[in-house]
C-alpha cells in the first residue's frame, strides 16, 4: 500500500502507484504501512502528511510503458512467471484469459497494444486497479466500504509534484528522502510519439479532478 511512516518523526508520506512508490519502498527511513495503519496514525498523532502527485498524462504513459511494454519484453516464462493484477484487469477487454491463452500469446497482445488502444481500454476499467485510479481517490476513496476518507486536515496536508524539481527538493528536506535514486524506471522504453485527440479526451475526463486539484495543465483535444 502506498503509505509510509517516516522514522523518528511525526510525518506520514502518502502517494499512488506509479508516483515514486517503488523508490519510496527502497528508502531506509520510510516504513510502508497499510491504509488502516495510516488512518490510525492520522487519528491519534495528527502527523504532517506529505502527498506526492504526478502529471496525469505522464502517469498514464508510465503505467503503459511498465505494464504493457517493459514487463512483457523482459518476461522469463521459464521461472513460474505470473502476470500482475494491473495487467490482468485488462485481459477480458482484450479477449485474453490466463486459462485459455499462453503466456506468449498474452505477451504479444500486450506488446502489440498501442498507447491509444491502451487508453481506450483504460476508459472501461480504470476503477478496477489502484495503479490507474485518479490520484485524489487515495485521500477519499469512492469505492471503499471501509476507511473511505483518511480524514487529513487541510492544514496538515502538503502536496509535492514529483515532476517539479523544487517540490522534490522540499520533499527530500522534509522527509529525508534521497530523490536522486530511481526504482522501477521505464526510461529505456520509448514513450508514445503522440497522444491522439481521442486519448486526450479520455484522460482528461478520467483524471479531471487531478488536473484541477494539483495544478496540472490539461491539453485540449
Amino acid at each position: 500500500m502506498p503509505y509510509f511512516t517516516v522514522a523518528d518523526s511525526n510525518k506520514l508520506v502518502v502517494t499512488n502507484f506509479k508516483v515514486m512508490f517503488s523508490s519510496f519502498k527502497k528508502t531506509a527511513n520510510f516504513n510502508k504501512v497499510k491504509r488502516y495503519k495510516a488512518k490510525l496514525v492520522i487519528n491519534h498523532s495528527d502527523p504532517q502528511v506529505y502527498f506526492t502527485v504526478r502529471d496525469p498524462y505522464q502517469k498514464a504513459i508510465s503505467f503503459y510503458k511498465d505494464k504493457f511494454q517493459k514487463i512483457p519484453q523482459n518476461a522469463d516464462f521459464s521461472k513460474g512467471f505470473k502476470w500482475e493484477k494491473p495487467q490482468r484487469v485488462f485481459f477480458p477487454l482484450m479477449g485474453l484469459s490466463i486459462k485459455s491463452n499462453s503466456n506468449e500469446e498474452i505477451q504479444q497482445a500486450l506488446l502489440n497494444t498501442s498507447f491509444d488502444d491502451f487508453v481506450q481500454l483504460l476508459a472501461k476499467c480504470y476503477w478496477l486497479d489502484e495503479h490507474v485510479h485518479p490520484q485524489h481517490w487515495i485521500l477519499n476513496h469512492p469505492n471503499y466500504l471501509l476507511l473511505k476518507d483518511l480524514g487529513i486536515a487541510p492544514k496538515r496536508l502538503s502536496i509535492f509534484k514529483m515532476d517539479r524539481a523544487e517540490d522534490m527538493e522540499a520533499f527530500a528536506l522534509g522527509t529525508g528522502f534521497d530523490f536522486s535514486q530511481r526504482a522501477n524506471s521505464t526510461g529505456k522504453i520509448k514513450p508514445p510519439p503522440s497522444i491522439s485527440p481521442k486519448s486526450l479526451e479520455i484522460i482528461n475526463s478520467i483524471y479531471k479532478q487531478d488536473f484541477d486539484s494539483y495544478g496540472y495543465e490539461m491539453r485540449l483535444a
